[in-house]
């Protein structure tokens, strides 16, 4: 049963599952009925759903989770710590490349009808040890499963079943405070510097525009610079009009050959050409014989599995002439844009 519920502070009861010492855990703190407690730690004695609203009442604030969708790929939430801590039971930290930080609480991903998805959605987690959306406490940064699987393992066998009392404080003064910038005609050295002067002050979420009078060249320098100070402290999150990271497409993508999937190609010109990349792997070898055909905006729709788009313009086209574009591709399944400039 949840207990003992103090000013930002929770004392909640779970059981073991007995996971064998030396076992990858990926889930710290799941709900019952789990399909991944074989990597998971503790299961919670009560849904996932009550133990967020309880913690909610003791007053920690709810932050938000990740969504690729809308461009918030870093998690906002303040700081928690558990009594005693998981290191007790839990060894090990993040992979070489990643810095090590302490968890904290997002709310995680909520449904339509606003109920908590980690509820009734597997794998029910509570506590991940990557950055999972659905999780309402994860790691204050970004961890992809992949390379964070493995990290931390069980420091030793507990009797399955067995019960244990954690004790979760979280301190709502460091949740992270949220700006609004639009970048402007030469202004991206002031923008950087407002960044950087914002976050002296404290972890900061940042929903970062783009002026639309903005040229592709000005944008594109404006992003890189953004890109360089986008960080842990200085999270830039969310899309206004375009993503920041639209603007820093990689030049091997320009290569069709390199590229892990097909996007649509958007040219920009007197009239706009929209490109569909055919791929038949019906011929011999690994790799798929490419043809790009012309195909019609309203016809977009057709292709449900493309997602993304590049789009090549010069660099003298606006943000304004960009948009004006992109909404040709309205009721299409495209939610990720990348712009090269011609």
């Amino acid at each position: 049963m949840l207990s003992a519920i103090l000013a930002a502070a929770l004392t909640f009861t779970v059981t073991a599952t007995g996971v064998e010492k030396g076992s990858p855990v990926e889930f710290f703190f799941a709900g019952k009925g789990t399909d991944h407690d074989y990597e998971t730690m503790f299961i919670l004695d009560d849904p996932v759903d009550v133990f967020c609203a309880k913690l909610e009442q003791a007053g920690v604030p709810r932050g938000r989770p990740t969504d690729e969708k809308s461009g918030r790929l870093w998690p906002v939430g303040c700081t928690l710590t558990f009594e005693p801590s998981l290191s007790t039971y839990i060894a090990g930290k993040m992979p070489e490349g990643y810095h090590d930080s302490l968890p904290i609480y997002t709310g995680g991903l909520r449904l339509p009808d606003g109920s908590v998805s980690a509820s009734t959605n597997m794998p029910l987690s509570l506590f991940s040890s990557y950055t999972l959306a659905q999780s309402p406490i994860v790691y204050n940064g970004i961890y992809n499963q992949g390379d964070v699987y493995g990290s931390f393992t069980a420091r030793e066998t507990l009797k399955k079943g067995a019960r244990y009392t954690f004790t979760v404080r979280a301190d709502p003064k460091t949740m992270p405070r949220h700006i609004h910038l639009t970048a402007k005609p030469g202004k991206g050295v002031d923008l950087v510097k407002t960044l950087k002067a914002e976050s002296e002050k404290g972890e900061i979420d940042v929903l970062l525009g783009f002026d639309e009078t903005l040229t592709v060249k000005e944008a594109s320098a404006i992003a890189a610079a953004a890109n360089a100070v986008d960080s842990p402290v200085i999270k830039l999150n969310g899309i206004t009009n375009i993503f920041y990271r639209s603007f820093l497409p990689l030049v091997k993508w320009r290569d069709r050959k390199e590229r892990l999937i097909q996007p649509f190609e958007l040219t920009l010109g007197e009239t706009d050409k929209l490109v569909f990349i055919e791929e038949d792997w019906s011929v011999d070898g690994p790799d798929p014989k490419l043809t790009p055909r012309e195909i019609a905006f309203a016809d977009a729709p057709k292709y449900p599995k493309t997602t993304t788009c590049l789009i090549y313009a010069t660099p003298e086209t606006t943000v304004a002439r960009l948009m004006n574009a992109m909404k040709k591709l309205k009721g299409s399944s495209v939610s990720t844009w990348y712009v090269f400039s011609e």
